[in-house]
């Protein structure tokens, strides 16, 4: 129900939806002029029809379905029908305005303040209808009945539109009167914004109240209300309740932070962390870490007066190499404590597991470690990566190595007798029965054993994920794939036999792991250095292959062990003649290298000595310079003469000997 120029009026389409009439009965009202029509229907304006005219027969039906006297429903509809959300006012109360302490209004006040504004905003509209009241018989003045539409606006859903406005005429009218010379803001309660009853009412008392909160004691609100208190009562101030510091405690929660826990604390649970996604292939990314593996282990020691003594509190260390990429530990080393060493070992371990996994030994884009011994470890890292990232000091959650640890604690760790537990901060009711693991120590393994334990839980994880671990390498693309060379690993991860040695005719001859072995290079280059004093760096795993390096590391050589070939041809086996004939190859080819600097060398003598005259016969006799082809007589001969023969080169043709003439100690 509404009205229209001051007539009580029922939309058209309502009658017919509400079964009130029919629409034949509708039209047949309507072509016979039996009701009054005071507004004709449009797109988007429905038609109104005079309550009073509609015939006797249909109001009962009217007011059944309304459930109240019509006249008293278009009270309420004269305010809502002119109510419209408006999202310029909803924007101010939601997001523009803010209260002096920085805060936003809270959630259920913000509703309340925006359905004042559209009821009142309604009032507005309704006002200024003049059809919607009636005329001053006297003045001819337009009369608004305040009455009607307080009681219109109470009436209103509560649950559409939560308004706290007044249901007295005269204070609705004056709150109106108010908003529309104030605006929004006069709606908002002064409690709010009025500063003047605060206790704590200016900068200084406030700066104190933020530096004794945030003092790194940690004091609690009744404490730090105890000591602002003292402070008040010298300087005149109010006294405070442990309550006021509650509220400035949570107002001020990011400031006073890392004094109460510190900067890392800080760091981990108010800094913005970096969200960031899994490498999309093996060996994209590594994270590396020590962890203190949560099994005991028992240990005897003597002392000394031969006493020994049994501890069963030891848990040992595991460095591991963890591709991120599906969680796979591509390296792992078990000591007692983390070391430099344990980590070198961890990373050797890595890159023999990529030789295992994909026949050569390959290195990762990108490895993550944390800053201990950083700048020794540089060195094995750059060597494994191709780009090497420290964490940043003392941020666990930069490495994603870290829940991995967890995960293998409680996967692997707790189904075992020896399980320590938890962190030291983990509920109590979740750590391992003490008395139980006290009654079972002696049953721990020794450090052997529980290195045992370590391989079991490594091997399994590796068991479950190479699959698709392998499934991604095949899949990337061979440029992706950075080799690993054998001398970076043995320059890096190499052992040393702690000695330098020098190179003999028959090669070098260290003494690894207790045993002389033999070694030589094919390199043609090697054997100019036979002055030099090498260090050898090999693998204990695989001997096969060594490195020589000088003492400044500007000489490289890889060396291989040396075939050892039979002396009767009786002993021949498949492999040795080819062998064999790869040291004719090396050999001839060093020999014409000599030659072949010599004759430079001589031709270089020979023309510097004709140009300045000093070729004469005792000069020759003496020095015995020869000529390309080895001849000095003829070279002595036209020197005489003054004539100098040309040079002519002679093709050296390797002559077979029988195998029994074989040099077996050049061979």
């Amino acid at each position: 129900m509404v009205y229209y120029n001051n007539i009580l009026c029922v939309e058209a389409r309502w009658l017919v939806d509400n079964g009130v009439m029919t629409v034949r009965q509708y039209r047949h009202l309507r072509d016979s002029n039996q009701i009054y029509i005071a507004r004709r229907g449009c797109r988007g304006t429905p038609a109104l029809v005079s309550y009073d005219s509609i015939p006797e027969r249909f109001k009962p039906m009217v007011k059944e379905v309304l459930g109240c006297d019509p006249r008293e429903a278009a009270k309420v509809s004269q305010v809502e029908s002119r109510i419209v959300h408006d999202a310029e006012i909803s924007r101010y109360f939601e997001e523009d305005y803010l209260l002096p302490d920085g805060r936003r209004l809270p959630k259920e006040t913000r509703a309340e303040y925006y359905a004042n504004a559209i009821v009142l905003e309604a009032i507005g509209r309704l006002l200024s209808d003049k059809t919607a009241f009636k005329r001053s018989r006297s003045s001819g003045r337009v009369t608004h009945n305040w009455k009607e539409i307080a009681e219109g606006v109470q009436d209103l859903d509560r649950t559409r539109y939560p308004h706290t406005l007044p249901a007295n005429e005269r204070r609705l009218r004056d709150r109106f009167n108010r908003y529309k010379k104030e605006g929004l803001e006069s709606l908002i309660h002064k409690n709010f914004t009025n500063m003047n009853a605060a206790k704590v009412d200016d900068d200084v008392k406030e700066s104190y109240l933020i530096e004794f909160i945030s003092a790194p004691n940690n004091l609690d609100d009744a404490q730090v209300a105890r000591v602002y208190n003292a402070l008040a009562g010298h300087v005149g101030w109010k006294q405070i309740s442990p309550a006021t510091v509650a509220n400035y405690r949570e107002k001020h929660f990011a400031t006073t932070y890392a004094g109460r826990r510190g900067s890392v604390a800080f760091s981990n649970k108010i800094g913005m962390q970096v969200k960031r996604s899994a490498p999309t292939a093996p060996l994209f990314h590594w994270s590396l870490d020590g962890w203190d593996v949560e099994l005991l282990y028992q240990k005897t020691e003597t002392d000394k007066n031969g006493r020994s003594t049994t501890t069963y509190h030891h848990r040992p260390t595991v460095v591991v190499v963890l591709d991120t990429c599906v969680k796979y530990p591509i390296g792992y080393a078990v000591g007692t404590h983390e070391t430099p060493e344990l980590i070198q070992a961890a990373l050797r371990n890595a890159a023999k597991h990529t030789r295992e996994l994909f026949g050569k030994m390959y290195k990762a884009h990108q490895i993550q470690s944390d800053n201990y011994a950083i700048k020794k470890m540089m060195p094995f890292y750059e060597a494994m990566a191709d780009k090497v990232t420290p964490a940043r000091v003392k941020n666990a959650k930069a490495k994603p190595i870290e829940p991995y640890f967890g995960q293998i604690n409680k996967k692997w760790c707790q189904l075992l007798n020896n399980w320590s537990g938890f962190g030291i901060t983990s509920d109590r009711e979740k750590q391992p029965n003490a008395e139980f693991l006290n009654n079972r120590k002696t049953s721990f393994p020794d450090f052997d054993g529980v290195c045992k334990q370590i391989d079991m839980i490594m091997s399994r994880e590796r068991e479950e994920k190479v699959e698709r671990f392998m499934q991604l390498w095949e899949a990337l693309d061979d440029g992706k794939k950075i080799e690993l060379s054998r001398e970076s690993y043995l320059r890096q991860f190499g052992e040393t036999t702690g000695r330098t040695i020098l190179l003999q005719h028959s090669g070098i001859h260290p003494t690894i792991l207790g045993q002389r072995r033999s070694y030589d290079c094919f390199d043609v280059t090697f054997r100019d250095h036979g002055a030099v004093k090498w260090t050898i760096y090999y693998d204990p795993d695989d001997l096969g292959e060594v490195l020589a390096m000088n003492e400044d590391e500007s000489l490289r050589y890889m060396l291989e062990e040396k075939y050892v070939q039979p002396m009767a041809l009786a002993d021949r086996k498949p492999g040795d003649a080819e062998q064999l004939q790869r040291v004719r190859e090396f050999n001839r080819a060093h020999e014409e290298l000599i030659t072949g600097r010599r004759a430079t060398s001589g031709n270089i003598v020979r023309e510097h000595m004709r140009e300045n005259g000093l070729i004469e016969d005792e000069t020759l006799r003496r020095l015995l310079i020869t000529d390309s082809n080895g001849q000095h007589k003829d070279v002595r001969s036209k020197a005489r003469t003054g004539k100098i023969l040309p040079v002519v080169e002679v093709e050296l043709v390797e002559v077979e000997k029988e195998p029994a003439d074989f040099d077996f100690d050049r061979y």
